[in-house]
């Protein structure tokens, strides 16, 4: 166990000062779309676009919409909601290869439930005060394109009266735009 440490703490001695030597160069403009999961079967997109300040803190919009579809021996009930979140990034730009960030993004939510019963249908929508707080991970492909990993957030809506706490998860493709 202590040799495991004493070359854990060599091996990152030795990396800080490479890391630190690497020039990262940071994109004016990021665009992600990708896949999105956000529990209980339902599934759907994310899309964002993040402006960068500088190497540390951007503005970001993101927008993503979910479909579910419950049925039931006498019921159909088809879900689909969007939201539009807008709000600050911090990345950490330490190394050229990965890039880790998070967010805070608040903003509106939208839904839109379809219910067939006996033949007759019912909807019903809502638009309520959204936030969502959570990360990521982008892991650097070339200049121009990185892969996120994995965006995790925390997502609070209010449809209907009551409050919605729900998990997001996120991974596709981020094309960047110029240099700063």
């Amino acid at each position: 166990m202590r040799r495991l440490i004493v070359v854990s703490a060599l091996v990152v001695l030795f990396y800080l000062p490479a890391a630190r030597a690497q020039e990262v160069e940071t994109p004016k403009a990021e665009l992600f779309g990708g896949y999105s999961y956000g529990g209980s079967g339902t599934h759907g997109w994310n899309v964002s676009v993040a402006g960068n300040v500088n190497s540390w803190f951007g503005l970001v919009a993101d927008f993503n919409g979910f479909r579910t579809r419950l049925r039931e021996q006498d019921s159909d009930e088809k879900i689909r909601s969007y939201s539009y979140l807008f709000g600050p990034q911090f990345s950490l730009r330490r190394s050229r290869a990965v890039r880790p960030f998070v967010h805070a993004l608040f903003g509106g939510a939208r839904t839109r439930n379809t219910v067939t019963e006996a033949g007759q249908n019912f909807v019903f929508t809502d638009t309520t005060f959204a936030m969502a707080l959570g990360g990521g991970l982008d892991v650097r492909v070339n200049d121009a394109v990185a892969i996120r990993v994995i965006q995790a957030n925390y997502l609070r809506t209010g449809f209907f009266g009551e409050t919605q706490n729900k998990g997001r998860i996120s991974a596709g493709l981020v094309i960047r735009f110029g240099k700063k």
